[in-house]
């Protein structure tokens, strides 16, 4: 099975490198900048049509001969894919790109031969700790101790710049080895805010209290960085501290995700949860609810989810967002209008009496939900 999959290093590039790579990001936002300008006075020009439109801006911008060409390209296809993904009402029109804010760009893998010899603009070597870009030549990295090469086809690279580090993403499409599928385990997920997941087997992972940590250094630094003078030394000094604060976050997030989601899908073979609507329930709830959906990360871990199980041909079943999974009794089916309240972190059955905690209940729930999903599914195919 052919997936793809994305290798991050981190990059040491020379003064030399460095200078091109902040150029090439600043070109590449020029080019996007320009072109959404056209797109909303001409909203039926193409992705090729602004492609073409490309040369003519040497001219006015002659620093645009500088750099990689394929970034430029590129930044015209990330504007047509955050376009699509609009239309597609899968998020916002595209807003204009601000230096410091994401400063990165990507540029197309080409590989050609000429007289008998193989031309490759990106080429990677792990043996040696070296990766080579278009324009930037060898370009120092460190990453992935344990692999000694990446067996699979290099399709781009994205090089980015934060906090005065350099990082390459490389996007690779690989064979995957296909894993026979078994039904042994099934297991119930319930998201919420005061555990971050509960499962049907009773095991809760709570929210990590490392985000307080960071929260209060975070606050601080932006107190501090709103008292420099903009554009000063210290106000740069102070952005990168936070733009530092920020990546660890970032960081401590992706790790605890990756292994709560490593956990649950090595142990179990169906996994049930909830199909959230995470973008309205984080409109619709108040100041406080907001901050602590925004901090549970639901959205990543269900992204994780749903590629790890493609990956390894587990059975991911998402129920539906309108099951009413924290009022129905797991014991006898009752229905208790009263868990609207998500106060209430005990469901009592009136009916039968059982007393349980809230949230194991409703993991409970969603997984019964889902058994019967997957028969119906099963027998009707």
């Amino acid at each position: 099975m052919l997936v793809n999959r994305a290798y991050k290093f981190r990059m040491y590039p020379n003064e030399e490198q460095i200078e091109l790579i902040n150029k090439t990001i600043g070109c590449a936002r020029l080019v996007y900048n320009i072109m959404l300008s056209k797109k909303k006075d001409n909203s039926k020009l193409s992705k090729f049509d602004m492609i073409k439109e490309i040369p003519n801006l040497y001219n006015e911008y002659p620093f645009l001969k500088e750099v990689d060409s394929c970034s430029l390209r590129c930044a015209v296809f990330d504007l047509e894919n955050g376009l699509n993904k609009y239309y597609k009402r899968q998020g916002g029109y595209p807003r204009y790109k601000k230096k410091g804010i994401k400063d990165s760009y990507r540029t197309s893998y080409i590989k050609n031969t000429y007289k008998g010899s193989l031309y490759e603009n990106i080429k990677l070597d792990l043996k040696e700790r070296t990766i080579t870009l278009p324009k930037l030549k060898e370009v120092k990295i460190r990453g992935y101790r344990n692999i000694e090469y990446i067996n699979g086809r290099i399709i781009n690279a994205t090089i980015e710049h934060i906090a005065n580090k350099y990082y390459v993403s490389i996007c690779v499409e690989e064979e995957i080895p296909y894993v026979k599928s078994n039904t042994s385990s099934v297991i119930g997920i319930d998201m919420g805010i005061k555990s971050l997941i509960t499962t049907s087997e009773g095991i809760s992972y709570g929210n990590p209290n490392y985000l307080k940590k960071y929260e209060k250094k975070i606050k601080g630094l932006q107190k501090g960085l709103s008292r420099k003078i903009k554009g000063s030394k210290n106000y740069y000094k102070y952005k990168i501290k936070l733009q530092e604060a920020y990546r660890k976050l970032q960081n401590a997030r992706r790790k605890t995700n990756e292994e709560i989601v490593s956990k649950i899908i090595k142990d179990n073979d169906i996994i049930v949860t909830e199909d959230l609507d995470i973008p309205n329930m984080i409109k619709e709830a108040n100041k406080t609810l907001r901050k602590n959906i925004l901090n549970s990360t639901m959205s990543d871990i269900i992204r994780r989810l749903k590629y790890k199980c493609y990956w390894l041909n587990k059975k991911l079943i998402q129920v539906n967002r309108y099951y009413a999974s924290s009022q129905i009794c797991s014991c006898c089916g009752h229905k208790n209008n009263k868990m609207k309240d998500i106060k209430i972190r005990e469901y009592k059955c009136p009916k039968c009496g059982i007393e349980i905690e809230r949230d194991l209940n409703a993991s409970l729930n969603i997984m019964y939900e889902g058994i019967i999903s997957y028969y119906k599914e099963k027998y009707q195919n």
